[in-house]
């Protein structure tokens, strides 16, 4: 099992804008990397929170992936929660969190992954801190633009 945090300053953002951003899994296909599909579904939103089924397919050089996710949008913690278990994820929890601070958002991204595949788990193991800072600065630009 796979278990990283990263945090990162994101200046000149509040943090409600960027939760938004990352929160409009629908748009993925338009911004972030590998993304070429999105199907939202058993949606359900109240003031403060939103759930929600996503199912999205992964285009890589050499394969694609489809998975599915729950997500919980929690509007008055300034947090995301995401959870999934269908290939190629024997277990996935991804939590977002966004801090407001003085002229940045403190965001942070703590991913727990088991993959069916040792090798799948052995390469994202390897380069998560890049995929990571790569998805984290395509919400940014996207939040400021």
């Amino acid at each position: 099992m796979l278990k990283k945090k990263l945090t990162k300053k994101v200046y000149e953002c509040r943090a409600k804008d960027l939760l938004n951003v990352v929160a409009d899994v629908k748009s993925y296909v338009d911004f972030i990397p590998f993304c070429s599909d999105v199907d939202i579904y058993n949606k359900f939103a109240s003031q403060e929170l939103e759930y929600f089924s996503a199912r999205l397919l992964i285009n890589f050089k050499f394969a694609a992936e489809t998975f599915e996710t729950k997500v919980t949008v929690n509007r008055k913690m300034n947090t995301i929660s995401i959870t999934g278990n269908t290939k190629p994820f024997r277990s996935l929890i991804a939590e977002w969190s966004f801090i407001e601070k003085d002229n940045y958002c403190e965001v942070t991204f703590y991913l727990e992954v088991s993959f069916t595949s040792f090798v799948k788990e052995k390469i994202v193991s390897i380069s998560f801190d890049k995929i990571a800072l790569n998805i984290i600065d395509a919400f940014e630009s996207r939040t400021l633009s």
